[in-house]
């Protein structure tokens, strides 16, 4: 990748926003010209795809820890065994 960017950074400073411009036209034409694509072909999705699309994404809930009356147990246990010694 460095000899790319030794490159890349060795054109004149025209020559890197002509190229940095050609390459943000080319994606913006190829996005438009693939939404047209999609829509000539009949691959725009129905509603029904999308709520089947919904249902994959999964969910995803919040738990409580509930431990601390379990860490309790372990500090009474821990007093314990510090008396004991």
């Amino acid at each position: 990748m460095s000899a790319v960017w030794r490159w890349f950074t060795g054109l004149s400073q025209t020559s890197r926003l002509a190229l940095g411009g050609g390459l943000i036209a080319y994606g913006l034409v190829g996005s438009y010209l693939t939404d047209r694509a999609e829509e000539t072909f009949g691959l725009v999705p129905t509603e029904e795809d999308k709520q089947k699309l919904r249902g994959l994404v999964p969910k995803i809930s919040v738990v409580e820890h509930g431990g601390r009356s379990q860490d309790k147990d372990i500090d009474a246990q821990l007093e314990e065994l510090n008396k004991s010694r």
